[in-house]
């Protein structure tokens, strides 16, 4: 635990050094002054640099600098998931050709597994392994974007069903 040195001070020891401490300041703000501001109250320290802003040329090429990068870092990632594939043991060919589905083809593709399961309905986990698509995904789907779509009913817990 360190101890304060002014504790051991008397009252007039210390009116002395607030009193030098004020001399000290203000001959430091006057030579601010007469040197124009060059030297600070810490010492001889520059002032902090200002930031400037960039230029619409130097954003572009710190964007191309890490557009660039990114791109060898998918490169090399997907090279090496490539590779690591031929070692693992081989998976279900519906995994493997698992690809995300154009724009509006999820739609359509959940509407007509819906109309296949009839009034019953069938149930999200199903959906998405017929999808080959992940749960979650699929979960999100139908509290999201299945709520615009009219036709489309929860009719029991993590149940929808095709209503016409």
């Amino acid at each position: 635990m360190a101890i304060n040195p002014l504790v051991n001070l008397s009252v007039q020891q210390l009116k002395r050094a607030v009193t030098i401490r004020e001399e000290i300041d203000s001959l430091e703000r006057e030579l601010d002054r007469i040197t124009g501001g060059q030297i600070t109250s810490e010492g001889n320290a520059a002032p902090g640099r200002r930031r400037g802003r960039l230029s619409p040329a130097a954003k572009a090429r710190i964007s191309a600098a890490m557009k660039a990068r990114w791109a060898k870092v998918k490169g090399q990632r997907r090279r090496s998931s490539k590779s690591s594939m031929a070692v693992k043991t081989p998976r279900s060919v519906a995994t493997r050709a698992r690809r995300p589905a154009a724009p509006g083809q999820l739609k359509e593709r959940i509407v007509q597994i819906l109309k296949a399961a009839g009034k019953s309905g069938v149930k999200v986990k199903d959906v998405a392994m017929q999808l080959g698509s992940s749960y979650g995904n699929i979960s999100v789907w139908f509290h999201t974007t299945a709520k615009k779509v009219k036709e489309i009913k929860k009719v029991g817990p993590g149940r929808f069903a095709w209503v016409s």
